[in-house]
């Protein structure tokens, strides 16, 4: 399948995703219930491979959007710490 990004672009353009290669400031609060959030992917090529952009089939939302479905949550779902590459 051809794709509407390419590996390096969606890695440019969505910085908000979580990975064990990419770290959002997000990701560094505590949240209420006083863990952290986990990586959803073990690497950014996971991500990629489990995302779908504007113009792409099954994608779903709008044109600045990405979809992604299929996290594999390598750590769990919940850290005690925040995640540190």
């Amino acid at each position: 399948m051809q794709r509407k990004l390419s590996f390096e672009r969606a890695k440019a353009e969505y910085i908000h995703r979580f990975t064990a290669d990419f770290v959002p400031n997000w990701a560094r609060q505590r949240r209420d219930d006083g863990t952290y959030y986990a990586p959803q992917f073990a690497s950014d090529r996971e991500w990629y491979e489990n995302t779908r952009f504007h113009g792409e089939d099954g994608h779903i939302g709008t044109r600045n959007n990405c979809y992604t479905t299929g996290q594999t949550w390598p750590l769990g779902k919940s850290l005690a710490a925040p995640y540190r590459r």
